[in-house]
């Protein structure tokens, strides 16, 4: 097994896994607090960092071009049928929320946020199956 690989898809499972345990009071404190708007802005990029670079460790693994760009990847995981292909349309978002958060400095992250602790953390569990399904 790549061991670099290993060691993402282990942090993102941390991270992932702190994101769920605290997500009620994230949710919950995530407009009243600056401290906790930071804390979720963070793990959530790193989510997002993460998963994209599994993506591109998993094409280069596989020998496949490498991708133009994060949301390329993703798609890419798709048409080369590493995860479902339908997932992985769907999933494209994360290469966007990545670069929203940053790059939009000046544009409030909250409702995106607040989104990707509701519905994104099940599609984050669906890649991390996946991927594990290929190793």
């Amino acid at each position: 097994m790549n061991e670099v690989l290993f060691g993402k898809l282990q942090r993102l499972k941390e991270e992932a896994k702190y994101l769920r345990d605290n997500k009620s009071k994230f949710i919950r404190t995530l407009k009243s607090s600056i401290e906790t708007k930071k804390i979720v802005e963070r793990s959530v990029y790193l989510c997002a960092e993460i998963i994209l670079d599994i993506a591109d460790l998993l094409i280069i693994k596989k020998k496949y071009p490498k991708p133009s760009s994060y949301s390329d990847s993703i798609y890419k995981l798709g048409d080369y049928r590493l995860l479902p292909k339908e997932f992985a349309h769907k999933f494209i978002y994360v290469a966007g929320l990545r670069n929203f958060l940053a790059h939009d400095y000046q544009k409030s992250t909250i409702p995106e946020l607040e989104k990707f602790l509701k519905y994104g953390l099940k599609d984050v569990g669906s890649f991390i199956r996946a991927v594990e399904a290929l190793l």
